[in-house]
């Protein structure tokens, strides 16, 4: 399964119909919010599967002889990598403080 994959089931969500149905009341500034931080997680997925992309395509490059600079290839590589434990660090950061917040009593 690639990233593209991943992502849209985490934007989407569940695919079958009724699920989600009428259990999300909102009012008119909460799909704004809304939006403005799916627009966020959307953009930064976006940019981390480019950069993945970009450093699989130039790693590519090198070993069929196309790229001839080792140089840049392992500066691409190293930001895809550092980019990729940046979203992990994050996710697991979520996880936690949705944990935390779940074991709560009120």
């Amino acid at each position: 399964m690639n990233v593209d994959a991943l992502f849209n089931n985490l934007v989407n969500g569940p695919t079958q119909a009724g699920l989600t149905g009428g259990m999300n009341p909102q009012t008119d500034e909460a799909p704004n919010s809304l939006a403005s931080f799916s627009g966020m997680l959307e953009n930064a997925m976006g940019s981390l599967n480019d950069q993945q992309v970009a450093a699989n395509q130039g790693v590519q490059d090198l070993i069929t002889g196309d790229a001839d600079n080792l140089h840049n290839v392992m500066i691409q590589t190293s930001e895809a990598q550092l980019s990729l434990e940046l979203a992990l660090q994050l996710r697991n950061k979520g996880l936690e403080a949705y944990n935390e917040i779940k074991n709560m009593q009120f």
